[in-house]
């Protein structure tokens, strides 16, 4: 029975590798995901500053093409002063002055305020592509890493199960059936309790009647915790 023991370590030590090749399988896609909208969501935020720039850059063009045109209108007022005959004439054209005049301040202080505005959204565009530039730099080694790895698994799974292979015929079947059967029921896959000279299950950290961890460590046969149902070995000192 004691090497019954000695080979289920060997098979939990297996299984675990492979349960962790099988999260591996399921995180490193998420991660892959994960990285990849990383460099999206940067991207996006870049666009988005650059559409905003570009809007600005385009109502600005606006407001000095009315600019060009008001100053038209108002050389053409002004022009006409020197044709006018009667008082009614010249009250019009000078009232034609006044609105060119107040049209051409106007648009000339939107200009400004959007010549601020795009020097903002240019220092804004520069910083977004410097990050961009940053987290694709960062990322797509890492990206490539995790694929590489993904690649990896089945082939890494398949030399571990060869391992596996080897270790279950070595065991008794009644254990073995029973080994698997509570590793089917936990998400990490661990079976075994390896009991240290704390008396404490390595599971659910239920201390152990001394009569029952003298059996175990005698290990004579099977033992299952009371409380969790693991299959319980004992860790000597030495092997610790």
């Amino acid at each position: 029975m004691l090497e019954d023991l000695q080979y289920l370590l060997e098979l939990q030590e297996i299984d675990l590798r492979i349960k962790e090749q099988e999260l591996a399988q399921e995180q490193f896609p998420e991660q892959v995901e994960k990285l990849n909208k990383q460099i999206a969501d940067a991207t996006e935020a870049l666009e988005k500053v650059k559409v905003t720039l570009g809007q600005a850059e385009e109502d600005k063009k606006n407001w000095e093409e009315q600019v060009e045109k008001a100053q038209d209108g108002l050389e053409r007022s002004q022009e006409r002063l020197n044709s006018i005959r009667t008082n009614r004439e010249y009250d019009a054209v000078h009232a034609e002055i006044e609105a060119q005049k107040n049209i051409i301040n106007s648009a000339e202080q939107r200009r400004n305020n959007l010549i601020a505005e795009i020097e903002r959204l240019q220092a804004t565009v520069a910083e977004h592509q410097t990050e961009l530039e940053r987290i694709t730099t960062e990322n797509t080694p890492q990206i490539q890493d995790l694929k590489d790895k993904i690649g990896a698994i089945d082939s890494n799974i398949a030399e571990i199960m060869k391992e596996r292979e080897v270790v279950i015929p070595k065991l008794s079947k009644h254990i073995l059936r029973q080994y698997d059967l509570i590793r089917s029921k936990r998400k990490n896959g661990r079976a075994l309790s390896i009991i240290k000279p704390n008396r404490t299950c390595s599971i659910c950290f239920k201390v152990l009647e001394p009569q029952l961890f003298n059996e175990i460590k005698r290990g004579i046969k099977v033992q299952l915790c009371q409380s969790c149902g693991s299959i319980m070995i004992w860790e000597a000192p030495e092997q610790q």
